[in-house]
């Protein structure tokens, strides 16, 4: 074990002084904590066991005072736990200072509690030791003081041997370890153990104090680095209190401090994220505290990223793309120091790999700005390829964030900057829809999903002829299908990015789909495929063994951009009509929502690559530089970047294979040598296989993100006879139960079918709740997986009705599920018994 104090030196005496002002003012306000002063729990005056009485420590000789016990199943009763036995103890303490009790036990998981004379608790501790063992650390002031030593298990556990040791801690006072000066850096070294001294602030975490003296005002940076604990710093300032705190602000784990500080004395606390007993057994440690040249810093780099954007909210389980803008700051630039930018996002279990950049002369100079998209962009900010935003995927809902941030290395690869952004939003669980009017099987039906404070998306289907009448399952699954294609699809389908720029006049060709699965669409693109190559004659040419002509190839791209084209022109024709006759009110029916489907993924996977390598071919034969044109340079990276998905010769064979082909030799040699001659032709094919493969990804996501929970009907008509979404786990037959309180609440929980309760933490629907207003109660669990939240709402008439919102956000209303208005107090009431299914997957 390293010593802590190696690199110490004598603190001088005015440092001394104020040292003993800042520990007068934390002793005086732990003297106020072990009189009960703060005491948010209080014993019961008179003890229920005997009182043993240990004797007294003294702070300054180091004594201890030690003790061994057997619980035995037939003692008295804790104080704080009732069926557990417990041995209280007296001890008293002469001096000031910090004390450690540590409760240990082979065979029972020990549980302290610390009391002041008068009976009232201090504090209490469980697993503060090493493994269950209990212990409590604390700052005290001299008196007498009262321990009871118990267990978590109770008697259950049987009886159990036990040692109580009660001793002060030494070597907790802070190490003076300098002056700090233009270039002659501050440095300590030390481990945090089991043994070692709690933090000032939080003392169930080691720490280790030092004090530095700072001669003149100046900029300090503080590093605490560790290879493996998880260090914590804090500044104190023996003038002012806490100025900072930071965890993870050096380069990974490591903690780094940095702040403009007046002439002055001190205190920086070493401690660790983790408590003592969730620590490694043992973690070394470095710190290094850094006077900041402050012209050298600014003719450094300074990396910072400026803007974090993501949507307000999104939907669980379903990728979104998260923006920012990063710039430098500093007057010096990256290559200036030979150095590189790394890029990163976290959040609730998102590690997306880094991005590294590597500085250049003409990127990341002094004072430039990089946007990755129009969501950050100002008007000084520019795009670089290296610059691109993460796609990201929150799974949990509720309230959540993520965090971008960049570090700067210099060229020996060590840290010279870091600067991070929080972005905050809401995950929900579902997609949320305003009020849809929706048509199927010539019935008009109201669908509406809402989010509550917590992210869960309750979805409703409304009969309009017959507002109180049950909606069957299938038709609900197709009325919020049908509603959900007319939000997410028909009202911004001229603004999607896969299609945004698409003419809309011209020729117009009809076409028909049939499905919006990754086959339907691979069949729609292989006869068309097909129909260009044999029209082509190229096949003909490589029979008779003849060179093909790269303009040749280039027309049948052309061609077929042509036909896209006109294919668009018609489909976009029908979605203005739809859109017209939505705002005059009129509803989308279920089979015009599968058809809208159908087409948006056809235009947006087979048509819209098919257009963009047309419109290369055109604007490449108009340039002077041809293909070596910038601008056409660039719409040939476009279609790089939409053909990069690895798509080869098996997925080429299911074309030729939907092609009814049977020359897959033949026309797979025609293919290469026509990729060969024009590279253009290739990559048009490749970004329609890659788009086409992606469709039953972005299907599946959609319909999970409206937790259809009956969807066969619905794939059926897509496209997929032979796949189902699977929006829950097992299911389970439950019942709503609830019973009126004395208060005039109504308290509820769910009974299995198998007689077991389960209530939720928040489950009461106050006496006083308005008429009409459903109330939610928190999470009910199955087997570690949600399956729903309970609904209920008082009436007019004076019942409370009871609903249950499942996993999937179905809205489930048992019957019976109505209380009268003079239920009896007390008495468990039981709605109608429904299945329900546990957590949201998708195959």
């Amino acid at each position: 074990m390293k010593n802590p104090n190696a690199s110490a030196i004598l603190a001088p005496a005015h440092s001394i002084a104020m040292l003993a002002i800042f520990c007068s003012a934390v002793s005086l306000f732990v003297g106020l904590l072990s009189l009960g002063w703060f005491s948010t729990a209080s014993a019961q005056e008179e003890p229920a066991c005997d009182t043993i009485d240990l004797g007294t420590i003294d702070i300054v000789s180091l004594d201890e005072l030690t003790t061994d016990g057997r619980w035995t199943t037939e003692d008295c009763d804790s104080q704080f736990r009732p069926g557990s036995d417990a041995h209280t103890y007296r001890f008293s303490v002469a001096g000031e200072g910090r004390v450690r009790i540590d409760l240990k036990s082979a065979d029972a998981d020990s549980y302290l509690y610390l009391l002041a004379e008068d009976g009232r608790l201090i504090t209490d501790n469980d697993d503060g030791g090493a493994g269950v063992d209990a212990r409590i650390e604390r700052d005290l002031s001299p008196g007498t003081y009262i321990v009871e030593a118990t267990t978590a298990g109770g008697r259950k556990r049987g009886p159990a041997d036990f040692s109580l040791s009660i001793s002060p801690v030494a070597g907790c006072d802070p190490v003076h370890i300098g002056s700090l000066t233009p270039g002659a850096d501050l440095t300590a070294s030390g481990s945090w153990t089991l043994d070692t001294c709690g933090s000032r602030f939080v003392v169930e975490h080691p720490a280790h104090s030092y004090l530095f003296d700072l001669p003149q005002d100046g900029r300090v940076r503080i590093d605490l680095t560790s290879e493996n604990g998880d260090p914590v710093l804090s500044l104190v300032s023996l003038a002012e209190g806490l100025i900072s705190a930071n965890d993870d602000g050096g380069e990974g784990t490591n903690s780094r401090i940095e702040r403009y500080l007046q002439a002055g004395t001190y205190l920086v606390e070493a401690t660790t994220y983790l408590e003592r007993d969730y620590q490694p057994l043992m973690a070394d440690f470095e710190l290094l505290v850094h006077l900041v040249d402050e012209n050298e810093r600014r003719e450094m780099p300074r990396i910072k990223i400026e803007e974090v954007h993501t949507p307000d909210s999104v939907v669980a389980g379903q990728p979104f793309d998260t923006h920012y803008r990063i710039g430098n700051v500093g007057d010096g630039g990256l290559a200036d120091i030979g150095g590189r930018a790394v890029l990163y996002i976290v959040g609730p279990r998102v590690f997306q790999e880094p991005i590294t950049i590597i500085a250049s002369e003409d990127h990341w100079g002094a004072g430039v700005s990089y946007h990755t998209g129009e969501e950050t962009a100002t008007a000084g900010s520019v795009e670089n390829e290296a610059v691109k935003p993460f796609e990201v995927t929150l799974n949990s809902p509720g309230p959540s964030w993520v965090f971008v941030a960049v570090i700067t290395e210099d060229s020996s690869g060590e840290e010279v900057g870091f600067y991070g952004q929080w972005q905050n939003l809401m995950v929900l669980s579902g997609t949320v829809l305003d009020e849809v009017r929706v048509e199927i099987d010539g019935m008009e039906y109201e669908v509406q999903a809402q989010a509550d404070d917590e992210g869960i998306v309750t979805t409703t289907v409304t009969s309009v002829a017959d507002e109180e009448s049950e909606v069957d399952p299938p038709v609900r699954a197709k009325a919020i299908y049908t509603a959900g294609v007319h939000t997410q699809v028909l009202e911004g389908i001229f603004e999607d990015p896969g299609i945004t720029g698409l003419s809309l006049t011209g020729r117009s060709m009809p076409v028909n789909v049939e499905g919006a699965s990754s086959e339907a669409l691979l069949e729609a693109f292989a006869a068309q495929y097909k129909s260009a190559i044999d029209a082509s004659g190229l096949a003909d040419s490589l029979d008779a063994e003849e060179a093909l002509l790269p303009t040749t190839i280039e027309d049948v791209v052309l061609d077929n951009s042509r036909t896209a084209s006109a294919h668009f022109v018609f489909l976009s024709q029908d979605w203005n009509s739809l859109q017209s006759r939505a705002r005059a009110g009129q509803s989308l029916s279920f089979e015009e929502a599968i058809e809208l489907h159908s087409q948006f993924a056809y235009a947006e996977r087979v048509l819209s690559p098919a257009i963009a390598a047309g419109e290369a071919v055109e604007a490449a034969r108009e340039a002077k530089q041809g293909w070596n044109d910038p601008d056409v340079e660039d719409m040939v990276d476009d279609l790089t970047d939409q053909a990069s998905c690895g798509s080869g010769a098996a997925d080429l064979q299911m074309v030729f294979e939907e092609a009814g082909t049977t020359d897959f030799a033949g026309l797979a040699r025609l293919d290469a040598e026509m990729r060969a001659a024009s590279p253009i032709f290739g990559l048009r094919n490749d970004a329609v296989l890659c788009a086409v493969g992606e469709a039953d990804i972005e299907t599946m996501r959609f319909l999970q993100g409206l937790a259809i929970a009956d969807s066969g009907k619905v794939l059926e008509a897509l496209g997929y006879p032979e796949l189902s979404v699977d929006v829950a786990g097992p299911l389970y037959r439950v019942r709503i139960i609830a019973r009126l309180g004395e208060d005039g609440r109504i308290e509820h929980g769910i009974e299995l079918s198998s007689g077991v309760q389960m209530v939720p933490s928040r489950r009461f629907l106050p006496a006083s709740s308005p008429a009409g207003r459903w109330r939610v109660s928190s999470d009910i669990t199955a087997d570690n997986d949600p399956i729903g939240r309970i609904h209920s709402r008082r009436l007019a008439d004076g019942r409370v009705e009871l609903a249950f919102v499942s996993a999937t956000g179905e809205m489930i209303t048992p019957n019976p599920r109505f209380l009268n208005a003079d239920i009896p107090t007390g008495v468990w009431l039981r709605s109608g018994e429904f299945s329900v299914a546990s957590g949201q997957s998708l195959e």
